[in-house]
């Protein structure tokens, strides 16, 4: 409970800087959240409606040095799914974004900080919650889901530790903020550059405005992290081209980005002295269980690595022994308590004990590095053989085809944004797999689409069969 009352230390660093280049010490961050938090009762659940705004940071540190459990929440989460949330976990408290007070029912006003206003919302506490427990965040964002990771003080303790340990994150570093604090990547930046008494610029900037730029230059911004789709972007904002001379590294996780991506950002680096670092996470293990050291990046493309310090991976195979993937099993303190679905799962004790069983599907070299190859739930059987959608994806990539597949047994969507796409592709896809062309479907999009974290919905992709 006292994870962040340890960077008191740090009082007279910059925490913060807003987008109007104002800058905040940590010592005004404590006297902030100690004045928010004043009232509030420990032990309770309180919803975050998230974003990156200074009264986030605040707020987050402040109701975290007071032992609440914080459910953080897209800011832009619908009415009835924020309402079916109220309702289903009981929190005492709110705290949200000013314009959104008159979405919520029965009230009262506790707290006004700027843009952000805090709501006490149940009187008694009726429910007991496990000590160990700090955080409740979601894998699906706000696509419906009521379904929160169970994460404890001591998983996002070591979790942070480690990576401040690996990436070497210090007092003089500065990070800025490319993606939403909800999601377990953006926040696992903000608490290791936090507890590293190190800057974080706040920023909704878009990575295709000029205004980005001009901040990360001008508050001499060392590190930023992106998913696979922010790397696209870059790519095709010409990264190459930029001059940032302050810039030590970048990070990727959050997905697998594409070989010819990845040594566009190498032969960056490299030319430019800078170190671009790939990882692999879930919710479920806090934020990251694999990281690939910079150095080996070129001899292993493709890789996610290894296991973090404290970290454990194996592959469990249940298939036959000439199948040389198996389902990554990772183990370590930064594991999660396991899933809520209700107000009485917040009682419960640590479930997975410290394992994960991921879901992906991966290789792993005679050095040990890791290489994902699929997600143990995209397969399909077609005609009696068991495909990876995956794989397929790949497959056609390697010819320059940028699809996404979905589907289920003995038929396969291909669906594709480019209008020159035509029956090539499935003839090309058949000729390269042995499976038969009646097995395929090619299906034209506008675009494809993204949950809130960047990331490519298969979800909403599967509404579109």
């Amino acid at each position: 409970m006292t994870f962040f009352n340890r960077i008191e230390k740090f009082g007279s660093n910059i925490c913060f800087i807003d987008e109007n280049k104002k800058k905040v010490l940590y010592n005004n961050v404590f006297k902030k959240s100690e004045t928010l938090c004043k009232n509030l009762q420990s032990r309770n659940l309180i919803v975050v409606l998230a974003e990156n705004q200074t009264e986030f940071i605040v707020g987050y540190m402040g109701f975290f040095r007071k032992g609440l459990v914080q459910m953080l929440l897209d800011s832009k989460i619908t009415n009835n799914l924020l309402k079916d949330i109220i309702k289903t976990y009981v929190p005492k408290y709110i705290f949200l974004p000013t314009h959104r007070k008159d979405d919520i029912e029965n009230y009262e006003v506790m707290n006004k900080m700027n843009n952000y206003v805090l709501l006490k919302l149940n009187k008694d506490n009726f429910y007991s919650i496990n000590n160990d427990l700090a955080l409740l965040l979601s894998t699906s964002g706000s696509t419906g889901s009521k379904k929160f990771v169970r994460i404890s003080y001591e998983n996002i303790y070591q979790n942070t530790k480690d990576i401040i340990d690996f990436l070497k994150i210090d007092v003089n570093h500065r990070t800025v903020t490319t993606m939403p604090p909800f999601y377990t990547y953006g926040l696992s930046v903000i608490n290791t550059h936090l507890v590293a008494g190190a800057s974080i610029v706040i920023t909704n900037s878009r990575v295709t405005e000029k205004a980005f730029w001009k901040l990360i230059n001008d508050q001499k911004v060392t590190s930023f992290a992106g998913v696979p789709y922010f790397y696209e972007i870059l790519n095709k904002i010409r990264f190459d081209r930029l001059s940032l001379p302050h810039l030590k590294y970048f990070t990727q996780a959050g997905g697998t980005l594409r070989k010819d991506l990845i040594e566009y950002f190498l032969k960056y680096s490299e030319k430019n002295k800078k170190q671009f670092i790939v990882m692999y996470g879930q919710t479920e293990a806090t934020a990251r269980m694999t990281y690939l050291p910079y150095e080996m990046s070129k001899k292993k493309i493709g890789s996610v690595g290894i296991p973090i310090p404290g970290g454990k991976i194996h592959l469990r195979n249940d298939k036959s022994s000439s199948d040389k993937s198996g389902e990554i099993i990772y183990e370590g303190k930064n594991v999660s308590m396991g899933y809520a679905k209700n107000i009485e799962d917040l009682s419960k004790e640590n479930e997975n004990q410290g394992i994960l069983e991921t879901g992906d599907l991966a290789t792993k070299d005679n050095d040990g590095y890791i290489y994902i190859v699929g997600r143990k739930s995209r397969y399909v059987k077609l005609f009696g053989h068991r495909v990876s959608l995956d794989e397929i994806e790949k497959i056609l990539l390697q010819k320059r085809y940028n699809c996404l597949c979905c589907g289920s047994d003995n038929k396969v969507t291909i669906f594709h944004i480019d209008e020159t796409y035509n029956r090539e592709v499935l003839q090309y896809l058949a000729r390269t797999t042995n499976i038969h062309l009646n097995c395929f479907k090619l299906k034209h999009i506008k675009k494809f689409p993204l949950n809130e974290n960047g990331k490519i919905s298969y979800k909403k992709l599967e509404k579109l069969l």
